[in-house]
């Protein structure tokens, strides 16, 4: 009983003290839309007007210095700042920010739902997840998403000219491509930050860097193989994938496996993930033609919706089907639902083997990569470059290749060019070539 009555004491005493200590705290105190808000002094900043705010959506007080020792203009700036907090309140905003690593982990907590629910593909991810990296490498990751403003990457494109992000040692080989890529991340980004109601600038808002696009273009041509560099490639492949060049059964059947895989690249125009997914049940059928005169046999396949970068189902050919046939003839997974081009172990190629891959037949067929960005991608633009010179219609090769017609125009634009000049020219040329042939 006296410890209760002990208790019940101590508790006003507390109450008393705490009451008095925020009335010496405070030196004058004035409510406005019925206590939602209060102007007030304090004896900690002297005649200047403070605000606060308790929001109870995020359960925090907001507090704001209104910058003015006079009264009325207090209290005209207080109800002017509680609308405004109101109304990003009743709209889903948030008062409070917090900042770029918390907000970066929720976005991408948010797009691997996205792969769960098949609306993103994994290595899509995987990319994002990069750019993501380079981003916060490059702000301050203490800073406040709500501090987002228009300029805030102004200079990320020449801080990741010039080799300083974290992520990677060497970043001064980074090309415009690849930042214009990390510029559409950061977008999204944005876009996913102000949707949340973390920031009230939108992604249209952010100012970047603009690329030229000649110079975009030129990259796309200058990274990518020429007709005799080509040659090199799948012949050398002959040589450097076969049994005596090898150690071992398993390097013998990975060998194999890649160079099907790199051939089914350049003759499909299929994006890598999108080849790397496709399974023995997506092969529709095999079929023969008849190409100006000599037998062939193409493949007729489907990409699944799951497995396509703009998640939709296409079909299309590929244009030989000796690398699904040789595939088929070593291949140790069978079954409907395994994949094609797959390792020893029948799991999908990994980063790592496909880049030692890649530099060794490379090397091997000394093709030069100094101040090109040749990769497997490479193959993609190969397939879309000589379709295109041999008078494909636009429309057909972006069905083919899952893309739109705009996409391809703007990317491959320096062809269109070409062709225009091939049209007016061509009586001239056809010419000149008749000429030299009655020479000989």
């Amino acid at each position: 009983m006296l410890h209760d009555i002990g208790v019940f004491f101590g508790w006003i005493l507390r109450a008393f003290v705490m009451s008095k200590t925020q009335s010496s705290w405070k030196t004058e105190t004035h409510e406005l839309f019925d206590g939602g808000c209060k102007v007030l002094r304090t004896n900690q900043n002297g005649d200047v007007y403070q605000l606060h705010v308790w929001v109870k959506t995020e359960g925090k007080l907001y507090r704001k210095s209104l910058r003015t020792k006079h009264l009325e203009t207090a209290l005209e700036k207080g109800k002017e700042e509680y609308i405004n907090i109101m109304s990003l309140v009743n709209s889903g905003k948030k008062i409070f920010s917090d900042d770029f690593t918390t907000v970066a982990k929720r976005f991408l907590y948010w797009k691997n739902e996205g792969v769960k629910a098949g609306i993103t593909g994994k290595s899509r991810l995987g990319t994002i997840k990069t750019h993501i990296q380079h981003m916060l490498s490059y702000l301050n990751t203490e800073m406040k998403v709500g501090d987002i403003h228009t300029g805030t990457f102004l200079g990320y494109y020449i801080w990741r000219k010039s080799g300083n992000s974290s992520v990677k040692a060497k970043n001064t080989s980074v090309t415009e491509g690849a930042i214009s890529g990390e510029y559409s991340t950061i977008r999204l980004f944005i876009e996913y930050c102000y949707r949340e109601g973390f920031t009230e600038v939108s992604a249209d808002k952010i100012e970047i860097r603009r690329f030229d696009r000649v110079k975009l273009q030129t990259n796309v041509r200058r990274d990518t193989f020429t007709k005799e560099e080509w040659e090199r490639l799948y012949k050398g492949m002959r040589s450097f994938c076969a049994k005596k060049n090898c150690k071992s059964e398993k390097e013998y059947y990975e060998r194999q496996i890649f160079r099907n895989y790199i051939l089914g690249l350049a003759n499909t125009g299929m994006r890598t993930g999108e080849l790397e997914q496709l399974q023995w049940g997506d092969i529709i059928d095999y079929r023969k033609t008849d190409n100006y005169g000599k037998k062939r046999e193409i493949v007729y396949l489907q990409v699944r919706a799951a497995t396509s970068k703009v998640r939709k189902d296409r079909r299309l050919f590929c244009r030989d089907s000796s690398c699904f046939r040789r595939t088929e003839e070593i291949s140790i997974n069978r079954d409907l639902d395994d994949l094609i081009f797959a390792d020893y172990h029948g799991t999908r190629l990994s980063g790592r083997k496909k880049t030692a891959f890649w530099e060794q037949i490379l090397d091997f067929c000394h093709i030069g990569t100094r101040d090109r960005n040749i990769t497997y991608y490479s193959l993609r633009h190969f397939y879309v470059t000589q379709r295109w010179k041999g008078g494909v219609k636009l429309r057909d090769i972006a069905n083919s290749c899952g893309t739109s017609i705009h996409q391809l125009e703007k990317t491959y634009y320096h062809l269109d060019e070409e062709t225009l000049m091939d049209t007016a020219l061509k009586d001239e040329r056809r010419g000149k070539e008749r000429k030299k042939a009655m020479l000989k």
